[in-house]
This record gives C-alpha cells, structure tokens and sequence, in this order.
C-alpha cells in the first residue's frame, strides 16, 4: 500500500523541521483526566506555552478545526484580544481549500495546486510542495508532532503524509477524492483516519501508509470526526453514521439521517454530535444507547464547513450572520446580522468570524453575546478588520495571531494574512 515511486514536486525555501511534541499522554492518563473533566488539562499537555496567550490549552491549531472531535474551539485565548493590524501577508494564488493550520511555530495553506509552509514569526515561506500533474490537492491540511497529511486526486488519488521539511514520506491508495480531514485522534496510537467521495472510510498506518482497514458508508463522505476510537462520518447524502473502531474492523454504532448535505459535524460530551446539513440547519444527535436521536434541532442557521462547540453553546454562521444556541437544549441565545459564509473559530471567551463580501473582513464578537435581546446587543462587538477583497477563508486563532486569507477576486493574487495586536 506504500508507494514512493513518482513523489510529488518538491521546492523548498529554507526548509527546517519544526520540533516534535516532547511528551505524549498515555491513553490511560487521558481517559482519566477527562472523566474528571479537565479537558483544558489535556489540551495544555499536548501544546506549548505562548506569551502571546493566555488559559489552558495549545497555543496553536494543528487541525483544521482545531481537534479532531471538530469543535473549532480552543480553551485557550489565543488571536488578538483589540484590533489588530496587518503583522505581515504573502500572497498563496489560487482558491484554497480551507482555512490556514497552525502548528507550532509553522502555518500552513493549501490550494489545489500547492501546500505550502510559512514561519508565523514573519510569513517567511519555508518550503512548499508542487501538485503532480494531471493532480489536486482536496483536503484540508492536518499536522501532527510526526507528519502533515493532505488528500489528493489523480496521478495517485489518496492521502500524502509529509515531513515537517516538506518530504514525502508515504502515499495511501483510496477509491476517489479525499475531501474531508485526515484525523490523527491519538497521537499515541499509530494510525490516521481518512475517507473518500466513493463512501469509503480508512484506518491507515501513520508510520508508513499501510492501509489497515476499509469499510463503507451510504454517500460521498464529506466530513469526518474522532474522539479517541470512535468516529463519525458526515456524507453528501445527509448521512451521519456513528462508528467504533475494535481494531481489526469497525462496528456500526448508530447512523441518522438528516436533511441535506452534511456540512459541519463535531462529537461533544457523552458521544453526543452537533451536525450541520445544507439549508436544513443545525441538530443536536444524542449518542451512545440513545443511537443518533435527534435532541434538538435548529434551523435559521445552515452552517459552512464547521460550527464553534464551545463551553455550553453552539456557534453557527451563514449568510444570515452568527446564531449562538444552548448546546443542551438549542434554544437561541444571540444572533448578529452578517455575510459569514466562511466556517468560524472560537479561542477562550472570543468567536472570530470571517465576512466574505467584498469589503469585509474579520470580526471578533464577545462569546457571551454582550447585553440584549436576540441580534440587539450591546457589548457584544470586540473589533473589526477590513479586507479589501473580503475574506476567502475562515480565520484560524494561534499564538498572537488571527489567519485568514484575503480573496484576491478575479484579476489579483488571493493572500495569506497575519493579523497582530501592535
């Protein structure tokens, strides 16, 4: 299932491995720290500390929605706290394929045709990888203290793993496109999680692409969540399917069906899952003996891409703007108006959201809502930065810093941007 024969092209500028993770929990640790509910414990052992932050937590946001479990939320208050400016900007070409990934000290971007790695000290680029001919790239990027994982179609359909230099290590064979994240749920735990648009799900080998495992779902798989070995695929055809893997083979837990294509997925407290579907809102699925029962649903928000899950609420944005529901029962907390159709991203008590109009930019709203009634608020508005082109992707929180990449429109370069408080 390894292949090394026709690696992809390769041209670096300045390479330089970033530095490993020097501790890794034990599973065991793990289980017991959650049962006694200190995520935010969790989250400070597998980052680094930053003085550009502050909370528990990683100070980066190594998958696309910060964790596997997809919650694009981190504990920890990272990104600029006021309004910042313009730290540096590079520009990254054609349409990417999600937000900016951050780990570490290394931010990473991909379009269809190039992944590249820049230094978030000052945007310096330091290497970027080539698309084969006749090739795409289609994931989001995933990086871990081991690889950088992205989907491809083409020459050879099926997951890359990286280097943090930028050198192929590994190719994994899948059926078609990889669309949705590679998902790394335990860094101790030798094996990824991958899934195609031919409604095929893989276990593969993280050390060395061995393909250990193979099952099939109804419907092109689009998105794709872990905790630890249970998983839950999202497909185009409105399938949310519930999974446990035993090892040898996964076993089928639970699987519900929603209206529409399923667009933002996240597993939350006791196996529970908030799914998005297209045009048909947001729903909250009760997990484990209550097999995917539908516990609330909402429908004035139709996500993109992801919701924020954080501390007791559920974050949603579209065209409508931001909607923010009780995670236990999905009654409305606050709404703001806004052209929000870029997923958000939340970091302690801050939602960042990214307005993809021309003209728009980033906002930053207070996660409480502020003082008010449904979209009449006061307090809730934290600052505002305006792109010229608008907002192509949604903003990713690290460090000091807010990603995002500014839309580049029909006849300019699009341009990752680095935004910092002064």
């Amino acid at each position: 299932m390894n292949s090394r024969d026709t690696p992809s092209s390769r041209r670096e500028v300045g390479g330089r491995r970033s530095p490993s993770s020097g501790h890794r929990l034990q599973r065991r640790d793990v289980l017991r720290l959650a049962g006694a509910g200190t995520l935010a414990a969790l989250t400070g052992c597998l980052g680094g500390n930053d003085a550009g932050s502050t909370g528990d937590g990683r100070a980066d946001w190594p998958h696309p929605n910060f964790s596997p479990r997809g919650t694009s939320y981190n504990p920890r208050a990272v990104g600029p706290s006021s309004k910042p400016s313009e730290a540096w900007g590079v520009e990254v070409g054609g349409l990417g394929l999600a937000r900016p990934t951050v780990y570490e000290d290394t931010v990473y971007y991909a379009t269809a045709e190039q992944l590249r790695a820049f230094a978030v000290e000052d945007g310096t680029e330091r290497w970027s990888v080539d698309v084969e001919s006749r090739s795409g790239f289609r994931s989001p990027v995933t990086v871990d203290s081991d690889h950088v994982y992205i989907g491809q179609t083409g020459t050879r359909t099926g997951v890359l793993a990286f280097t943090h230099d930028g050198e192929e290590v590994w190719h994994a064979p899948t059926e078609s496109s990889v669309w949705a994240s590679v998902l790394r749920p335990n860094p101790d735990d030798d094996h990824v999680y991958a899934a195609d648009t031919d409604s095929n799900v893989f276990r593969i080998r993280a050390s060395d692409g061995t393909v250990e495992w193979q099952t099939t779902v109804f419907g092109p798989v689009v998105r794709l969540v872990a905790r630890w070995d249970e998983l839950v695929v999202g497909t185009e055809a409105g399938e949310v399917v519930a999974l446990l893997d035993s090892g040898a083979e996964p076993t089928g837990m639970w699987r519900t069906k929603l209206p529409g294509s399923i667009q933002a997925l996240s597993i939350i407290s006791g196996g529970d899952v908030i799914a998005g579907a297209f045009g048909a809102g947001v729903a909250h699925l009760r997990g484990a003996g209550r097999a995917g029962r539908i516990g609330w649903h909402q429908t004035e928000s139709s996500p993109h891409r992801s919701v924020v899950v954080g501390p007791d609420r559920v974050f949603s944005t579209d065209g409508s703007g931001i909607h923010a529901y009780d995670e236990n029962d999905g009654s409305s907390s606050w709404n703001a108006d806004g052209d929000y159709f870029a997923p958000p991203a939340g970091a302690g008590d801050t939602i960042f959201v990214s307005e993809t109009s021309d003209g728009g930019g980033v906002i930053a709203y207070d996660r409480s809502g502020g003082i008010g009634v449904g979209g009449a608020r006061l307090g809730n508005h934290r600052w505002e930065y305006s792109l010229e082109g608008g907002a192509a992707t949604g903003p990713t929180p690290a460090h000091d810093t807010l990603f995002v990449v500014e839309d580049g429109g029909e006849n300019d370069s699009a341009r990752l941007v680095a935004l910092r408080e002064e």
